[in-house]
This record gives structure tokens, sequence and C-alpha cells, in this order.
């Protein structure tokens, strides 16, 4: 295990701040995007807008958005631990307090899946509440060793493009297997994001998170913005980024049945 120096805790340097105005503005922009791309998504699923979404601009655009929230969930569990950790002065307990945070979002993740499958609508058996809420969980022997931590995320990124290649497919109907990215043929779904790859990524937040906030306080020289306009309107909506995911799908979809624009059914 790393030494304090090193490793995602200074214990002896106290945290300056208790948030960073550039976590929260990042992830309010990536809060912005989703509810755009999942615009796009409800106009091609019920308003048949003949726009593609699985290549091109539309792709890279939702990989940005997926890729932002998932690496920021890294970075935010090394803060949280960090805050907690100078907080009571020591580690006793910090484990518990993060998995409980993890189980929190993997059990909203699941009344999600239950949800779709009662309304008859595509799967979420493996979405992005599953992933993070898993990574959360799965993350805690990493947050005090860097190294480690960037290895583990090399060798998990290396195997998704392994199992990619392979091409290997699970039973027709068995879906057990769709969190680690083996699908059963046909498989279609509506969130998905297989734990080798997205795993990795938050990892490498959970790096970045270790190296430049390293004892809960920022290791980088940055300007502060974070009263400059738009920056305290991305803070905002990056702080509430849950409870924006939670509802933004339901409002989305009552505005465009409200204005005509789709129908159900």
């Amino acid at each position: 295990m790393d030494g304090p120096e090193s490793g995602a805790v200074a214990s002896v340097t106290p945290p300056a701040i208790t948030r960073f105005w550039e976590v929260d503005s990042w992830r309010g922009v990536a809060i912005i995007t989703m509810v755009i791309f999942h615009l796009m998504f409800d106009l091609r699923n019920f308003g048949g807008v003949p726009v593609v979404l699985h290549e091109g601009f539309w792709f890279y655009f939702q990989r940005f958005t997926a890729t932002s929230f998932i690496a920021l969930s890294g970075v935010s569990v090394v803060l949280s631990y960090n805050r907690a950790l100078f907080k009571q002065g020591s580690a006793d307990g910090l484990a518990w307090k993060i998995a409980r945070r993890g189980l929190h979002i993997l059990g909203i993740g699941l009344i999600f899946s239950l949800v779709m499958r009662v309304a008859g609508l595509p799967p979420i058996d493996f979405g992005v509440l599953h992933l993070i809420g898993t990574s959360i969980i799965c993350s805690i022997p990493f947050l005090r060793n860097r190294w480690l931590t960037l290895a583990v995320a090399g060798l998990l990124y290396a195997l998704s493009y392994l199992l990619k290649f392979m091409n290997l497919q699970a039973p027709a109907g068995v879906s057990w297997l769709v969190p680690l990215g083996i699908e059963p043929p046909g498989y279609y779904y509506s969130d998905y994001f297989p734990f080798p790859h997205w795993f990795a990524v938050f990892l490498i937040g959970v790096f970045v998170g270790s190296v430049f906030y390293a004892g809960g306080t920022r290791r980088l020289s940055l300007p502060n913005l974070g009263a400059f306009f738009p920056f305290p309107a991305l803070q905002f909506l990056g702080r509430h980024s849950l409870v924006i995911y939670v509802i933004h799908q339901p409002i989305l979809i009552g505005l465009l049945l409200l204005t005509g624009t789709i129908t159900l059914g």
C-alpha cells in the first residue's frame, strides 16, 4: 500500500475546501449533454425522428457524457473518502460508509430495471446507475493505492477489448452475463454499461482524484472561476446530478407528450 505522500489520502494535510468548482462544473456540463442526448433518444424512439445515435457525432457525444459521469464518480469517491477521513481522524468505518453510498445508487438502478420491465420497455440489466453503484463498492480497496488503481484499470480496459474481439455470446435468454459484456443473441437495451470497460474508466477517475486532489486539497493551480457565469449554474446542476438523472426522463417525455411531439403506444 502506498504511503500518504503517494496515495489518495494525506491525513496530515487538512482539506482546504469541501467542494471544487471545476469538478461540479464538469459534472454540470455532463448533465446538460445527458439531457440533450436523451431528448434525441426520445425523439427517435417515440417521435420517429430519423437520427442515428449509434455512430458519428451522437455516438461520440454520448461517449463524452458517459465517460465524464463515470470518471467524475471515481474522482468524487476519493474526495468523499478524504473529507470523511479528515473529519473523523481515522479510516474506521469509512469502507462501510462508501459501500452504503454504492448500495444506495445500485438500489436506484435496480428500481429503474423493475420499472422498465413492468412497463414493457427495453430492459436495463446493467445501466449507468448499476455500474456506478457497483464501481463505488468495488473501488474501496483501491482508494489508497493509486498505482494499483491505474494498473487494474489498464488490465480491465484490455480485457474489455479482448472480450469484444472474441465476440462471446451468452445463451439465448441468459442475462446474468450481460454485466460482463457477454450478451445473448439479439440483445436490445436502453441503457448498458459493461463492467470491465466502464469500471476501468471509473478507476481512472479514482487515479485522477488521488493525484490531483491528494489529501483533499487541489494539487494543481487553477484560477478561481467558480463565481463567474456560467459556472455557478453548472455547479448547481453538478451538485444535484443524481436527482436530475432520476427525474429528467419523465419530465422530458411528459413535455414531449404535452406538446404533441411524440406519442406512446
